[in-house]
């Protein structure tokens, strides 16, 4: 029985038949994994934009300052 699909995973900076376990392993240096902690430190202490807002998930509240206002001022003051 042949797979249901390829390996879509498999990129030009891997070598023919390196598996992506092997890939990962490989990769996965001390120098690197504190490369990518950084940048994903630097990530999360920018602040939220309204683009990145929209992307948000389907569902999510809309926690922005604005929409806080907005509430505020059509309840009025209580």
């Amino acid at each position: 029985m042949e797979p249901l699909h390829t390996d879509s995973a498999h990129s030009d900076h891997r070598p023919d038949g390196e598996t992506l376990s092997d890939y990962v392993k490989r990769m996965e240096t001390e120098g690197n994994l504190r490369r990518l902690a950084q940048k994903l430190e630097g990530d999360l202490r920018q602040p939220v934009t309204g683009e990145d807002r929209q992307t948000s998930l389907p569902g999510s509240p809309d926690l922005s300052f604005e929409k806080f206002e907005e509430k505020r001022k059509s309840r009025g003051d209580q």
